[in-house]
């Protein structure tokens, strides 16, 4: 019974984990993709504008 409690516990932690997971997964492929486009977008700034 208590193997089954602390099983539950550690996978309703799991779960609240999850999302903020997820959001700092998001947000750092984010910032590593604005990072590429500015430094691509300055390496060939005459043969296209970049605009937001």
């Amino acid at each position: 019974m208590l193997q089954l409690i602390s099983e539950i516990v550690a996978f309703t932690i799991v779960l609240l984990l999850i999302p903020p997971a997820l959001f700092l997964i998001s947000v750092v492929v984010l910032a590593v993709l604005g990072a590429l486009a500015l430094t691509t977008g300055r390496e060939q700034h005459g043969s296209r504008t970049y605009r937001r």
